[in-house]
Order: C-alpha cells, then structure tokens, then sequence
C-alpha cells in the first residue's frame, strides 16, 4: 500500500484577485488529506467525509476525463464554466472522481485497477483548499503506485490539471501552497507561476491567529469565481487591483510584524470583497463584532461561507467574541510541510 498526504491551506489576503493576476499571500495549514491506494481488480474509490464508494473500470474513468478535458476546452472558449461544473457534480461529484482517477491513470500509464481511499480533516467548501490538498496527495499517490520518480514540480503541474477540471480557471495558488508547503507569496504569470517561499522574510512565529467555521457554502469555488468574473469589468478590477495592493503591504507588515498594519489590511480586503459579493450575513456578523474589538477577520479562499480568518493580540478575548456568535473557533498550526509519503 502507498499511503501520501498533503496539507489543506489558508489565504491570508489576495483570494480571487489573484485570478486576475495579482498576487496572493498562502499558508499550509495543518489540517491533512491522507490518500491510501493499492492494487485492486477495478478502480474503486471511497472517501470517508461522504461516507461514498464509487466503483467504476479503467474504461469508465478514461471516458470520463476524456469528457471532462473537452468540456473545459468548449467553456474555456465560451468564458463560461457552468456546463462543465454540471457534469462534474453529477452523482455527488462522481463524475469528478472518475475523471481524475481516469486522467492519472492515463498519464502515468496505469493500466490494473486500484483501491483507493482518502481520508481528510480539511472540511470540504471550507475556504482551506479542500480539493487542492486532495488533487496534491492523488497526484503524488499515483505517482508513487506506478513508480515514477515525480518531482514536486511534476506532482504540482498534474494536480493543477485537476483542479482546472473542478474549477474551470482556478489560479493555482491552491494547489502549489499544498503540493510545496510554508507561506508562500503567488501570483499567476506566463510562462511560469511565480511561487516564493517567504520562509526567509518571515520567520517569525504566526501568532494570534484563529479560523471559524461560517457554514457550507450553498456555491462551489469555480461558480464564485464565475459570479465575479461576471460583474461589470470597471467595477470588479478597481477592487481587484486594491486587493493586490494590499497583498504587497502585507507582506511588509508581516516581515516587519507590525500587526496594527496587518489588522488594517485584513479588514480591507474583507471590505472589498463583500463588495464583489462573495460574503455572506454571517461572514458579515463575525466581520463587525471582531473589528469593534479591535480585531481583524476576513472570508478565506472563495467565500460563500467556509472559514474566515480573525487576528486579535488578546487571542482569549477573540475567542470569547466568536463563541459569542454562537461559532466555535479553532487553531491550526501555519506555514506547516507541504505533501508527503507516509511511513
């Protein structure tokens, strides 16, 4: 048996500019997905946060990711990813599962079946990176299952496949924050992604920090990305580009630990991103009640619900103002390792 895990993730600040090109701030997050595979007659994949089992042939899963690949080149065209999201959320994401076992199989030549099983304490449609960390530890899984030597570049490209088939543009910050670990400064650009470990310029410890749980969010992050791509365009980049801004003064204040600064910031960037409509009543609620506190708490990754990210130096009285809410806080160790074979 290949037993791989890979970390979930947190946006401190440059969540959905960065698909737009501008930068974004990333940590890992020590929340994991654990892929175990090994042989097996078919292909049968079970994960326990759904408590599904799916079992399907080689043939299935190949014409699945065939489907899948030719559904993102028609949407791509069309700038518009809702009939791809349709097939891929067919039969509980089903159809997603199928595609990416089949496009894995297919690019490292697996021609058996396999069992696989995945475990995961990163909540799905949470904001941390639920199918980055998957995409990351099946990549790598297989990899590993057909005895190719993949570097981490390799596993990071192929996850990235991916998650453009369950997200239709996704920018990558994700997966590459997953796949490498640490904080991690991202920004999309051609020919490369730029991703710099900020492990030199910010080596101090990350605390004050705790996430909450909103609620599921009712959209998943390909249709969030959508519903602001589709705003009117002056609107949305003018918003975009100060979020970007921003993205550059936090890492400043982060190298400079001058948390006055990353308060302010994180409260802007909440503030913009209510405006492009990704926030919710209760992202709201908590927003309010932690920045009369003389705090700072923003949604993380696609918003719609999932995790928010608050920051108080008194982290007791932080907490004692979510549980306030009715919302039970929780800690998780930042800028943890990035994906891994286990033992």
């Amino acid at each position: 048996m290949t037993k791989v895990s890979a970390p979930g993730k947190v946006h401190l600040i440059g969540e959905h500019a960065v698909v737009y090109g501008e930068p974004a701030i990333i940590a890992a997050v020590g929340r994991r997905t654990t892929v175990a595979v090994e042989k097996s007659g078919s292909f049968i994949y079970s994960d326990s946060r759904f408590g599904n089992r799916n079992e399907f042939s080689r043939e299935e899963a190949l014409e699945k990711a065939a489907e899948a690949q030719r559904l993102w080149k028609d949407c791509f065209e069309k700038k518009n990813f809702s009939e791809l999201f349709s097939f891929i959320k067919n039969d509980g994401y089903g159809n997603y599962r199928k595609a990416a076992v089949g496009l894995l199989a297919k690019k490292f030549g697996i021609d058996s079946g396999m069992k696989i099983d995945v475990h995961s304490d990163v909540p799905a449609g949470s904001g941390l990176g639920s199918s980055s960390s998957l995409a990351v530890a099946l990549s790598k899984a297989f990899a590993e299952f057909a005895g190719k030597n993949l570097t981490l570049d390799g596993v990071n490209e192929t996850a990235f496949e991916l998650e453009q088939i369950i997200h239709g543009t996704p920018s990558g910050g994700d997966n590459s924050t997953c796949c490498y670990g640490g904080l991690v400064w991202f920004q999309r650009s051609q020919p490369k992604n730029i991703i710099t470990s900020l492990k030199d310029e910010i080596n101090h410890e990350m605390d004050g920090f705790v996430l909450v749980y909103t609620k599921p969010p009712e959209k998943n992050t390909g249709e969030l990305v959508q519903l602001v791509r589709n705003l009117e365009e002056e609107y949305r980049n003018r918003r975009v580009k100060a979020i970007g801004s921003m993205v550059v003064e936090m890492k400043s204040a982060l190298a400079g630990a001058d948390f006055g600064k990353v308060k302010r910031l994180m409260n802007m960037t909440q503030e913009n991103l209510a405006e492009l409509g990704v926030s919710i009543p209760e992202i709201d609620e908590i927003h309010a009640a932690v920045k009369r506190i003389g705090g700072a708490a923003k949604l993380c990754g696609a918003g719609g619900g999932g995790i928010m990210l608050c920051y108080h130096e008194d982290k007791q009285k932080l907490k004692e103002t979510i549980r306030g809410l009715g919302y039970e806080p929780w800690e998780a160790e930042l800028g943890v390792e990035g994906v891994r074979v286990e033992k």
